[in-house]
C-alpha cells in the first residue's frame, strides 16, 4: 500500500511539469512536499483498566506509565495553489500521504514487565489551507492556517516488552476512519514549518475484543484523545518560479 501511493504521487510529476511548460501559472500553480513530521501524545489515562498483555502465565492486567509518547514519521504530498490577483491572499488544496501515530507506555502491577505501544497510522489527506502574505508568489513566504482531512487506511501495531521487539498486528476494524486535525505554519521559499493538534483519538473507543474465557475488553478506551505534532517540510514549486532559480531545470523547461 505504502509503495504503491508514493509511486502514484511521483508518476504523475512529470505530466504536471509538461503541462505547464511554456505557460505562466503565477496564480494557479502544484507544489510537491516532501516532509518529515514528529507526532507528540500523552499517557492514557490513569483509570485505564482495560489493558492487558499475554505472558506466560496467561493475561496480566497493564497500568499505565505516565510519560510524553513520540512517534517520528513522514508525508509526501501533491499541492494545488490559486493565489488571488492581490498576491496576497491564497488557497491550498491538495493530497497527501502521512505517515504517524502515537505511543504510549504500560507495566505490570508489580512493576516488573514495562510495555512501549507504538501505533503508526498511514492517512491519505485532503489539506485546506487559507494562506496569506504582502507577496505570495514571488517571495513565497506566507503564513497559512486550516485543516486536513485524513482518511485513516491503515494502523499497524507494535509493541515492546523490556526493549525487545513482539510481532506487529493491524487493528484496521478498530480504527476511526477520519481525523481532522487543526494547523498552522509558515513557508519561506523551500522550508515548510507547520504545527497542529489533532483533538480526536485514532481508535473507535467502543472497539471490543474477547480475552481468554470469554471476558470483553474494551482495550481503547482509555487512550488520551490528543495527539500534537510538529512537520518539517521542503516545499517545490512545479512552476516558473522554481525554473527560474535553477540553470537545470531551465534547460529543460
Amino acid at each position: 500500500m505504502n509503495k504503491k501511493i508514493i509511486i502514484l504521487l511521483l508518476a504523475i510529476l512529470p505530466c504536471i511539469a509538461s503541462a505547464q511548460k511554456g505557460r505562466h501559472f503565477e496564480f494557479d500553480y502544484f507544489v510537491l512536499e516532501l516532509g518529515f513530521s514528529n507526532s507528540f501524545n500523552g499517557g492514557p489515562s490513569e483509570r485505564c483498566n482495560n489493558k492487558y498483555f499475554k505472558g506466560g502465565e496467561g493475561l496480566v492486567h497493564l497500568e499505565p506509565i505516565e510519560s510524553l509518547g513520540y512517534t517520528p514519521g513522514f508525508n509526501l504530498g501533491l499541492q494545488f495553489h490559486h493565489d488571488c490577483k492581490n498576491d496576497n491572499i491564497g488557497f491550498i488544496t491538495g493530497i497527501t500521504a502521512h505517515w504517524w501515530g502515537n505511543s504510549y507506555k504500560y507495566e505490570t502491577p508489580k512493576k516488573d514487565v514495562e510495555l512501549t505501544e507504538c501505533n503508526r497510522v498511514l492517512s491519505l489527506g485532503v489539506p485546506l489551507y487559507i494562506k496569506l502574505s504582502d507577496e505570495l508568489y514571488n517571495r513565497q513566504a506566507y503564513f497559512y492556517f486550516g485543516t486536513q482531512v485524513d482518511f485513516n487506511l491503515n494502523i499497524t501495531t507494535t509493541q515492546k516488552v523490556d526493549g525487545k521487539k513482539l510481532s506487529a498486528k493491524d487493528y484496521n476494524e478498530a480504527r476511526n476512519k477520519i481525523n481532522v486535525p487543526i494547523i498552522v505554519g509558515f513557508n519561506f521559499t523551500i522550508i515548510n514549518f507547520r504545527i497542529g493538534m489533532t483533538p480526536m483519538s485514532i481508535f473507535n473507543k467502543d472497539y471490543e475484543i474477547t480475552l481468554g474465557g470469554g471476558q470483553e475488553s474494551k482495550p481503547f478506551k482509555d487512550m488520551n484523545n490528543m495527539t500534537f505534532f510538529a512537520n518539517f517540510a521542503f516545499t517545490i514549486p512545479l512552476s516558473q518560479w522554481t525554473v527560474k532559480r535553477s540553470y537545470f531545470l531551465s534547460r529543460i523547461f
